[in-house]
């Protein structure tokens, strides 16, 4: 005879396991900012920390399209201010980085890789949005049709 767990128990446990999981992402992210920033480390001695950072993003979404769901909130007021507080705060990560690992900022190099990063960051950020959309659609359309 199989034990069946009380459908709560396992919602609980996933959300757990889920929170778990983010709180080890933001302390890789910390760990990895103080070693850079603090320390002066390259990216070669942190590689096991930048591997982890681009790996989870990339499994997540996976998965979500494996499991034909779309994780993202599409609300525009929280999207525009989280991109630019994700701007902000990687531009001064940026310039502290580049001040701690040089002992000074150049100017042109600084602008140059802000412009870079800002350019960069708003095509994929708005790019990825604009295609979660469209399957959110396409998945919608589909369960409809179920």
């Amino acid at each position: 005879m199989r034990n069946f767990a009380d459908e709560r128990v396992l919602q609980a446990r996933q959300k757990i396991g889920s929170e778990m999981m983010m709180l080890m992402y933001y302390f890789i992210v910390i760990a990895f900012l103080v070693k850079v920033m603090g320390f002066g480390m390259g990216l070669e001695d942190c590689m096991t920390e930048f591997i982890i950072m681009v790996a989870v993003p990339i499994y997540q979404n996976i998965r979500a399209r494996q499991m034909k769901v779309v994780l993202s909130d599409f609300n525009k007021n929280t999207s525009k201010s989280s991109t630019i507080s994700a701007i902000i705060v990687a531009v001064v990560v940026m310039l502290i980085s580049m001040w701690r690992l040089e002992g000074s900022i150049n100017k042109a190099e600084a602008l140059s890789s802000i412009a870079s990063f800002v350019v960069t960051f708003v095509l994929a950020r708005y790019g990825f949005t604009y295609i979660e959309k469209k399957r959110a659609k396409k998945l919608e359309a589909e369960y409809d049709e179920d």
